[in-house]
């Protein structure tokens, strides 16, 4: 409690520094909930450490789920688990560490990457990839061999800095000098009304779905496409901007050089929101379009998620993630948007997101394998796509989305025309 009441007052200092000093609106109400406990356990102030308290994972809770109680919920899956490995791919703007965890086996010719959190706002799907990685590793513990097999490598949260915007506002930031770039992105709306209005600005900074500069990840890069690539303001914000150059973020470089070092045969990628799948690229070669249409049909049929019809999965000049595996990279994968409504999606989704995707993990797994995708018996219908036979279109829908996907929600605070 004493350390929860310093918390506040400092937050309350820094919100009256603000106002006096660079004429914005006081910084209260912007942190959407508080650090209770959960399960037992109470949120570590300390970086990577889980508390003596800790009985249970954070990511089993309904909680906001921010970058501290990953780094508790990661010390407590080594501490529980044989063969989990843990490091750090990167380092953020404002200090953070990109962690990478590795479960399966490290020799292994076939190696999978599940992402997540790429932008800031859909950090619902952090603790999903946390559940994705217990779900593997209880499946180990129980006699399943899969993992004898594959590598898998998760990033459960590729853009930490921009989580700690839209969870906490500045006062998520550590250094002066992020904080500073944050404030001038403010100022450069200032026609938007976000210094005079408490709920705009407010809305703003928790809809970021960018880096500490302003970019958007899933824009920066470097595909035959970005130069082409209109990102619709043009300067730092928090909708679209591509940045300066392609790949010019630390995150992207990190991700780059990750999928550079490993040559993963597949990626799970994960956003929110919609309850679609996004499958094809144009400009992706038969061969991989081939597998990235097999996954998204297992994708499909295990959570009940439409497949984006290709006429408008907008790739054409992507610069995007998934554009940059297909399109340059060869490597096949799907993306899929999680949660419905609008960003950030509220922590009461989580079970039923969780319904959606548990067996999700396990059966792509098998299809990298070359195995039969296997029964499912969570209620969704049963997969049939073989691993070295045609994809079936039976039983799934296609749809172009309009109103449904991160890439559609409105990104004007209130009031603005």
């Amino acid at each position: 409690m004493k350390r929860e009441r310093r918390m506040r007052l400092c937050a309350a200092a820094l919100s009256l520094c603000m106002a006096a000093g660079m004429a914005q609106p006081a910084m209260a109400g912007v942190v959407k909930k508080g650090a209770t406990q959960v399960s037992g356990g109470s949120e570590s102030g300390a970086a990577g450490t889980a508390t003596a308290t800790q009985t249970e994972f954070y990511f089993a809770g309904q909680e906001m789920y921010t970058y501290q109680r990953m780094e508790a919920d990661i010390q407590l899956l080594k501490a529980r688990y044989e063969g989990v490995t843990v490091d750090s791919i990167g380092t953020t703007v404002d200090g953070r560490n990109i962690y990478r965890i590795v479960i399966g086996n490290p020799n292994a010719e076939k190696k999978m990457l599940v992402l997540a959190s790429i932008h800031a706002r859909e950090y619902i799907t952090t603790p999903l990839v946390m559940r994705q990685i217990q779900e593997m590793l209880d499946r180990k513990a129980n006699g399943e061999t899969a993992l004898n097999e594959v590598c898998i490598q998760f990033v459960p949260m590729a853009n930490p800095d921009g989580v700690e915007i839209s969870q906490r506002a500045l006062n998520g930031l550590t250094k002066d000098s992020s904080k500073q770039s944050v404030r001038r992105i403010i100022e450069s709306w200032s026609d938007w009304g976000l210094l005079e209005n408490q709920d705009k600005y407010n809305w703003y900074l928790n809809k970021w779905k960018n880096n500490v500069n302003g970019v958007d990840l899933n824009h920066n890069f470097p595909t035959p496409g970005w130069a082409q690539l209109n990102d619709n303001r043009g300067k730092a914000s928090s909708e679209f901007y591509k940045g300066p150059s392609a790949a010019s973020e630390p995150e992207t470089q990190a991700i780059i050089k990750l999928v550079n070092e490993q040559k993963f045969s597949q990626v799970l990628n994960y956003h929110a929101q919609g309850q679609i799948i996004y499958w094809s690229q144009m400009h992706a070669a038969k061969e991989v379009l081939e597998k990235d249409k097999a996954m998204g049909l297992i994708a499909a049929r295990r959570t009940g998620y439409a497949l984006v019809d290709p006429s408008a999965d907008g790739s054409r000049y992507g610069a995007g993630f998934k554009d940059w595996l297909d399109w340059e990279k060869g490597i096949p994968n799907i993306t899929l948007e999680v949660g419905l409504g609008v960003s950030p999606v509220p922590e009461n989704q989580i079970e039923k997101i969780w319904q959606q995707n548990k067996g999700l993990l396990p059966e792509l797994v098998n299809y990298l394998l070359g195995r039969s995708g296997e029964s499912i018996s969570s209620g969704n219908a049963k997969s049939e796509s073989k691993a070295n036979g045609a994809a079936k279109d039976d039983g799934v829908r296609y749809i172009s989305p309009k109103g449904s996907g991160d890439a559609d929600e409105s990104l004007t605070p209130p009031g603005v025309e």
